[in-house]
Parts: C-alpha cells; structure tokens; sequence
C-alpha cells in the first residue's frame, strides 16, 4: 500500500516540476517555468534557410561539394548551349566508347527507353507519340532536310547528336539529368547502327 503511494506521490511531483508559464522567446515569465529536459526540441540550434551562417561568413568561402561530386545545376560538359558551340562540339567530339556488341546492345536497350517513343524504333521518326505539337520529328535516315549543322539528319556527327542529347532541341527537351555522359555515346553508337541497316 505505501508503494502506491510513494507512486503516486513520484507522479504528481514530476507533473508539477514541468508546468508554468514562459513566453514563446523562452523569456520566464512570473511562474517558475518549470525544467526543460531536450531544449534542443523547443528552439532550434539550427540555422534558418537562406540566413547567414557565421560558421562560413563570407559565400564564396563557403563549402565546397565533396572531392569527386558534381554540385547541383552543374553540367560536366565544355560547350555551352549555343548554336556556335553546337557546330563546334559536332566537329570536336568523338565518342571514347569501344565500338563492340557491348556498348551496342546497351545503346539499344537506353534508345527504347529513351528514345525511341518519339524518333521511332527503326530510327524513322514515327514513334508512338503522334500529336501536332511533337509532329515532324526527325528520322535518323533523313537525307534531304539540312538541320542547324548544316548536314542532314543523316550525316550528322557523333558530337552534334551528344550536344543535342545534353541539351535538347526544339521539342525534344535536354536529358542530361536522366541519361550519363556514357549511355549517351552508347545510345550514340546504336543510332549509327540504325542508320547502316537502313543505308
């Protein structure tokens, strides 16, 4: 019997140990404002977005991304999004990749899921997607067209199809967040297949 009281007694002291009354600011106000066990959960220590920190008081000094990282917004490439560096990239770049069965096949597999929707499966630009606003798209094999490279459809360079994959064209929005610089020159490499088979 005195167990449950000394209990009870226990309980109703820890309930008035944490009650009174403090302001919002934690400034104590005229009751005791009882004892705070995880401060730490009431106010922050944390900083508040887009506030300075005084840790880093100068934001070009701030942290740098991890040795090996690649900073958000940040595109790995050397030539811009201009028509100039288009051209340029069309006669500069060459794809690093082995030209195997390998890289081929894994083109293949990322150009139907990737691509193949709008440019069409055999590479002819008459994929599944058929509306107005996405008419037109052009077919890998197309020999008559001149494009912004001053080529057709068909002879263009490995490094214009690999700025136009970063990038995007016209409709065709830039896939640089979805597809790595690799799969790019594998997807590369199989729409070079594509346009042997139907020469």
């Amino acid at each position: 019997m005195s167990n449950k009281i000394a209990y009870i007694l226990v309980f109703i002291l820890i309930l008035t140990i944490g009650c009174g009354d403090s302001a919002s600011d934690g400034r104590k106000l005229t009751k005791h404002p009882g004892y705070e066990y995880m401060p730490d959960m009431y106010r922050s220590p944390s900083y508040e977005t887009y506030s300075e920190n005084p840790l880093f008081p100068n934001n070009s000094t701030a942290r740098q991304p991890v040795k090996g990282t690649i900073p958000r917004g940040f595109v790995p490439f050397e030539y811009d999004n201009t028509l100039d560096e288009y051209l340029q990239a069309g006669e500069n770049l060459i794809n690093p990749l082995k030209n195997n069965l390998s890289n081929i096949e894994e083109g293949e597999a990322l150009y139907v899921m990737f691509c193949a929707h709008c440019h069409g499966k055999n590479g002819d630009g008459k994929g599944s997607i058929q509306h107005p606003l996405y008419g037109a798209v052009p077919s890998y094999l197309d020999d008559v067209l001149l494009r912004r490279s001053g080529t057709t459809m068909k002879e263009l360079s490995d490094g214009h199809m690999y700025h136009a994959i970063t990038y995007g064209f016209n409709a065709m929005g830039g896939h640089a967040s979805q597809i790595s610089p690799e799969e790019r020159w594998q997807i590369i490499m199989y729409v070079n297949e594509l346009q042997k088979e139907n020469n």
